[in-house]
């Protein structure tokens, strides 16, 4: 305390109050003439994007602010807003920000390794689990905050303050203490681990440990903070509640809607008892935000747009707190004094946090090395390289101040179910020819095996089509090469049908496979392999005349394959391509035919592009064999030449081609999925030498038109096909999975 303020303290101790004083010779910037005025920023999620409307309409009046206190979203901006940035670059970033990129907390699949994207064809569901030998573990949360956090780092500009008074604008953010229940008040220290910790939603967003505290959005303590400002440092609160009303009893139908009212439930009471504190002269300021929800991110626009229409009652009593031109130009100079004063996103040191499972080096060589830049864009871009591999949940840095020294901290933090990894998932398959398929899918790795990085990956497959493999991939001293032996066993049972599409037999056909694959990985684009493989193949007849009818044989000899993934979803790509090669030559035997050499040959490509929300997307696919290897192909079925009969047709050679044009019709709430397609594609192919006749199909038309999902359990499709063949077939199809 300085010695004016004892003075006047002891002098006038009716008029002033000793913690009044304390805390206004804190602030940095001289008040504006008139009453404090403190801005309560409540929480909402996306709704909470609100309040950068409300900040602007607070300085068009010219209403000068004498400190922030906020919630949730309503931290985000009041936080950011506190450290001086001009709101214009606030709200331009928040406008114009990928909203969905940002909240999906996973690097671009472009940049991945193809270790990492190789399971992504299967329909495996996005929740993954841990599994070593005390069983099962859960994830904490559904949605990752690596993007999250890296876009509160680049607005925030690394604001640090030993007290939170120091910013522009004093500020505080609410947390809440999960394990005591109270509230965690956020008032120095690295101001994006503050906004990290108030918005940290549970079960959607992981918590932040800090102080040996685990902390969670500070909706559950105090919404709309009120309490932490009326007395302390405003004279007069502004309170902006953007928080989202509870659903009536007629809109509450789903698990979803009883968990979201719940929430709403929580929160409105803490809420209700906060807006108790106001008083005649307070303002309470409720944009008409109908028609969104915590979740439209997406709609961020539109959302700011809204809240610009405050009603004109709001604003006549605004108006009452606004000043003359001069004192509120003042005032605003001073703020942008002080923002540029504290401008700063340089570290003196840098320092890298000690991870457990993934060795140090593997963090430093992804790093770039000792030599970190000391910028924080520098910093960003290094963090970036480390997320990409893939290895961690999340790779961030917090601030700290050591003898004035600005010390950035690198936290990687491992993937937290890791490093064991058990994900399951499910296919269906119904449609119009009475086709009722369901299969169930498990994938079991185990990672980090040794300092080299070895896997070891485990899939299975249950249902009409049974499957399971196994691989040990071994990279080769940390070089690009990998040694990969593998082996598996499968059993298909194969309709087989006459020309007019009449099931006429049901072929159960078993497959037993090892190889030694020697491998070259591309990094993020794919990988090549080559080695040696021997297989042994049964062909039984079940049903039909020619049941108990089989057919067994081996071969042996070489393969190689080569995949190039780029493409940046494997469901619904946007854009980016894939392209597949895989050749197989050797040597079959089989007691009807005797020993012969064999050759196969699979190619398939498939490119994305999208203009204006629309994709266009194609895919090429030939598949061939000799005739004298156990290999076959089939054709049919949903976006396979929709409206046949599914794999209706199966020979030893075939040629397809399709192009989809689909448009996102409407997001899904971030964690169930990335949203709702509306779709059509043309096809055709045509199978050559068919197994029961040896003849070939011509060309064949076909079409589609259908609605997709992407959810957290797969591609979901329904829809209705139409090929030409046999005078033209029509069929309905529901279908979870994916579409070769």
């Amino acid at each position: 305390m300085d010695w004016s303020c004892r003075i006047a303290c002891s002098l006038l101790t009716g008029l002033c109050a000793l913690p009044v004083c304390a805390q206004d010779s804190a602030k940095k910037i001289e008040p504006a003439p008139g009453p404090r005025i403190g801005v309560v920023l409540g929480g909402g999620g996306a709704r909470g994007l609100a309040h950068l409307a409300v900040l602007r309409q607070l300085e068009e009046l010219r209403i000068p602010i004498s400190c922030i206190a906020g919630t949730s979203a309503g931290a985000l901006v009041g936080g950011i807003y506190a450290t001086g940035r001009p709101l214009a670059e606030i709200t331009d970033r928040v406008r114009n920000a990928d909203w969905s990129q940002i909240l999906n907390g996973s690097p671009q699949r472009q940049s991945l390794p193809y270790s990492l994207k190789i399971n992504d064809y299967k329909n495996l569901a996005d929740v993954t689990f841990g599994l070593d030998k005390d069983g099962l573990h859960l994830p904490r949360r559904a949605i990752g905050s690596q993007n999250i956090e890296r876009f509160l780092r680049e607005l925030t500009q690394d604001a640090y303050a030993t007290s939170f008074n120091d910013l522009a604008i004093p500020f505080k953010a609410v947390s809440t203490n999960l394990i005591t229940g109270d509230a965690k008040v956020f008032e120095s220290g690295d101001l994006s681990l503050a906004l990290r910790a108030s918005m940290a939603v549970p079960g959607v967003f992981d918590l932040v440990e800090f102080d040996g505290d685990y902390l969670v959005d500070g909706m559950f303590v105090r919404n709309l903070p009120i309490e932490d400002l009326k007395g302390h440092c405003a004279d007069v609160v502004i309170a902006v509640d953007v928080g989202t009303p509870t659903l009536k009893a007629s809109d509450i139908h789903s698990l979803l809607d009883v968990v979201t009212q719940s929430m709403n439930v929580t929160t409105n009471r803490n809420v209700i008892e906060q807006r108790k504190l106001l008083g005649q002269r307070d303002i309470l300021i409720q944009p008409d935000l109908t028609g969104f929800t915590a979740g439209s991110f997406g709609q961020a626009p539109a959302i700011i747009d809204r809240a610009s229409k405050l009603d004109d009652s709001t604003l006549t009593r605004l108006r009452e707190l606004s000043v003359d031109e001069a004192s509120y130009a003042r005032w605003h100079a001073r703020l942008n004094e002080r923002y540029l004063a504290n401008l700063r996103t340089d570290y003196d040191r840098i320092e890298v946090a000690k991870t457990k499972i993934v060795p140090q080096e593997i963090v430093q060589q992804a790093l770039g090395g000792d030599n970190l830049p000391k910028t924080q864009k520098g910093l960003m871009e290094r963090l970036d390289e480390l997320f990409k591999t893939g290895e961690f949940d999340q790779v961030n840095y917090f601030l700290r101040d050591s003898g004035g020294q600005r010390i950035a901290t690198i936290t990687p933090i491992e993937r937290e179910v890791g490093p064991d990894y058990l994900r399951l998932g499910t296919e269906l398959r119904f449609d119009t020819h009475r086709t009722a398929d369901i299969s169930f899918l498990g994938n079991y790795q185990m990672t980090w095996l040794n300092r080299w990085g070895a896997q070891w990956r485990n899939d299975i497959q249950l249902g009409l089509n049974n499957s399971l493999s196994t691989e040990f991939f071994q990279p080769i001293a940390r070089s690009a090469f990998f040694i990969a032996p593998n082996a598996s066993a499968r059993s298909d049972s194969i309709p087989i049908y006459d020309q007019d599409g009449k099931h006429i037999w049901d072929v159960n056909y078993t497959s037993s496979m090892s190889a030694i694959d020697l491998g070259l990985s591309l990094g993020r684009f794919g990988e090549a392999r080559i080695g040696p493989y021997t297989r042994y193949t049964v062909a039984e007849i079940e049903t039909g005349s020619g049941a108990g009818t089989r057919v067994n044989g081996r071969d042996y000899g070489l393969q190689t394959s080569l995949t190039i993934d780029q493409l940046d979803n494997p469901r619904f790509p946007r854009r980016g391509y894939l392209a597949n090669l895989s050749y197989r030559i050797g040597s079959a035997t089989s007691a009807q035919d005797g020993r012969a050499n064999s050759r196969e040959l699979t190619l398939n490509g498939d490119a994305a592009f999208t203009l204006d929300n629309t994709t266009t997307r194609l895919s090429l696919r030939h598949s061939a064999s000799d005739g004298t290897g156990p290999d076959y192909t089939q054709l049919g079925g949903f976006l396979q030449l929709s409206g046949l009969r599914n794999n209706q047709l199966i020979g030893n050679k075939s040629d397809f081609m399709r192009i989809m044009g689909y448009r996102q019709v409407a997001p899904l709430t971030t964690g169930l999925g990335s949203g709702t397609y509306l779709g059509a594609s043309l096809e055709t192919g045509r199978m050559y030498n068919q197994t029961l006749t040896g003849t070939s199909t011509p060309w064949i038309p076909s079409a589609s038109v259908w609605l997709g999902i992407d959810t957290f359990m797969g591609p979901l499709y329904t829809g209705l096909g139409w090929s030409n063949f046999n005078g033209g077939q029509f069929a309905g199809y529901i279908y979870l999975g994916f579409i070769k």
